[in-house]
């Protein structure tokens, strides 16, 4: 994790202080564009209207995560990444901005997530309902649905449904989504509940995808993750889909003064009259000097929870303990290359998940410099596109062959690829020919997922930076096939693996067959000197879900 700090604009802080009267900026934060007009004032109306006024570190977070993109019209990001210290108004601010969205267009689908589904139901109980029935300019214009499993707000006028979400690993599939809301985020330990929310909006043009949350420990792996990326992007000046504000103080800074709080907790006011909020008529800020110092005395038994708590600095309490077979994500982004050109000669392998809801394509082939490039063709839900695909990237890429599990739901492939002209491929080398179906055993494929790691570790492939792929093996697990051997293990991972997967068959498949090109195709393919035929060149295309 990053332990410096941008250097200060002062000249947009001086900027931000006169719009918001905020003293406090983010840490690491993606810049308000004072040119695109934003919701940001509509949402902080929602918010009034229901008795909890925005503080400006609200106001200057709705304004950025609701910009407008002044070329299309639509939101400028499909996400909004948000942390800060406890007791800060996250509450509030992930309401307004669903109650917004459930009244400003029509039929809207609205998620609330947090740790459990327990969880998620008591503070939709004990704090979202009672704000919005407190709150006079939203009476009789919704109603309430507390079925159990079945939880919902529905807006009369508009149509648009305010459920809740939890952390399962399907509980978010089957219905498009219009707005995610994933409070505490800290407290998922794997990306099920990204996975199970991102498929879901893609075909939204102006759906987002918001992540709130106060730091979490080391075993926060996708909190850590979205902090890091996060930070990079703002640190490097890259622009982003999506919005990353992080209030925090540095490991390290003295946790008893004052001066440090100032710089990381937004809601503390900066100036009481007598131990009291003045700052405006309007609105307070909800923490002061004392209170903190209260909790501090309070938590002096464990200060490391302190410092999580109020300011946002991870608690070290145990390193994740990483499966040795698998990639590290840094092992797996040194090889990334998205400008990356492949050449004709391909292995093609195919993945289907056990519940049969995602499925993925990816090609093994090699880069102008004679490494294995690895591309993900499709990933997309369900199965029922995948025949046709698979006719499609035969006709087009011709290649020496294609892969999957026999083991696996791909098994069902089998009979339809035979059909289309796929069969199966000899067990004799002297009849394997280019194009068909090889089924490789189970040391086969164990020896497989063992290769794709070692490739990946010493540097030996290449890859197009693609999504899919990455969140596979941020979520990968292996499990033992005796005698040395292992696999990717479905059951344990805390992700889709089925890119990987058909990435490991992919590979192995190129290995083996690739004299199944012609010299011509593999001299072409694996040297540098030789530009591939541009005929050959392929680019990955087809669904991308993530």
């Amino acid at each position: 994790m990053t332990t410096s700090t941008p250097p200060i604009d002062r000249e947009y802080a001086e900027r931000v202080r006169e719009v918001y009267g905020l003293t406090c900026l983010p840490r690491w934060g993606t810049r308000r564009n004072f040119d695109r007009p934003t919701l940001g004032g509509k949402v902080a109306k929602v918010a009034r209207a229901m008795g909890t006024p925005y503080m400006p570190w609200q106001r200057y977070s709705a304004d950025i995560g609701l910009e407008i993109d002044l070329d299309s019209g639509l939101l400028a990001y499909r996400g909004v990444d948000l942390t800060v210290p406890r007791q800060s108004g996250k509450t509030t601010t992930v309401l307004s901005v669903a109650v917004h969205r459930a009244n400003a267009w029509q039929r809207q689908r609205i998620l609330y997530g947090a740790q459990t589904g327990t969880a998620a139901r008591e503070k939709w109980e004990d704090e979202h309902l009672p704000l919005l029935e407190a709150a006079r300019a939203f009476a009789g214009k919704y109603r309430v649905r507390k079925a159990n499993g079945r939880e919902a707000i529905i807006w009369t006028k508009t149509r648009s449904i305010h459920t809740l979400t939890t952390n399962r690993e399907l509980s978010g599939h089957g219905k498009v989504l219009d707005l995610a809301m994933l409070d505490e985020y800290f407290a998922q330990v794997d990306y099920r509940l990204d996975q199970a929310t991102g498929p879901a909006m893609i075909t939204r043009l102006n759906a987002q995808k918001w992540r709130v949350s106060t730091a979490g420990t080391s075993r926060s792996v996708p909190f850590n993750a979205m902090r890091a990326r996060g930070r990079a992007a703002v640190e490097q000046g890259r622009q982003s889909k999506i919005a990353f504000l992080d209030w925090c103080a540095l490991p390290g800074m003295d946790r008893t003064d004052p001066a440090v709080w100032r710089t990381c907790m937004p809601a503390l006011c900066p100036a009481p009259v007598r131990g009291v909020c003045r700052c405006s008529t309007e609105w307070r800020h909800t923490i002061t000097e004392d209170a903190v110092f209260a909790e501090l005395e309070a938590m002096a038994a464990d200060l490391a929870e302190f410092d999580r708590a109020y300011l946002n600095i991870p608690r070290e309490d145990g390193e994740v303990d990483r499966d040795p077979n698998v990639p590290t994500p840094e092992e797996w982004e040194l090889l990334g290359d998205k400008d990356s050109v492949g050449a004709g000669v391909v292995a093609i392998g195919i993945d289907i998940t056990p519940k049969r809801d995602h499925a993925a394509i990816v090609a093994a082939g090699f880069d102008a410099f004679g490494l294995p490039r690895i591309v993900v063709l499709e990933y997309g839900e369900g199965t029922g596109w995948l025949r046709d695909s698979v006719e499609k990237w035969h006709a087009e890429l011709k290649p020496v062959a294609w892969v999957l599990d026999e083991k696996s739901p791909a098994a069902t492939l089998v009979l339809p690829m035979d059909r289309a002209g796929i069969p199966r491929m000899k067990e004799r080398k002297e009849d394997w020919e280019r194009g068909h179906l090889w089924i490789p055993t189970v040391p086969q494929y164990g020896a497989a997922c063992g290769d794709f790691t070692d490739a990946v570790r010493g540097g030996q492939l290449v890859h197009l930076e693609q999504a899919e792929l990455t969140v596979a093996i941020d979520g990968a697990a292996s499990r033992p096939l005796g005698d040395g051997l292992w696999a990717w293990a479905r059951k344990i991972a805390s992700a889709d693996i089925s890119p990987l997967v058909a990435a490991s068959l992919a590979l192995a498949a190129l290995m083996r067959f690739q004299d199944l090109a012609t010299r011509a195709q593999i001299a072409a393919a694996a040297a540098p000197s030789t530009p591939a035929p541009a005929g050959d060149l392929y680019r990955p295309t087809g669904r991308l879900n993530l």
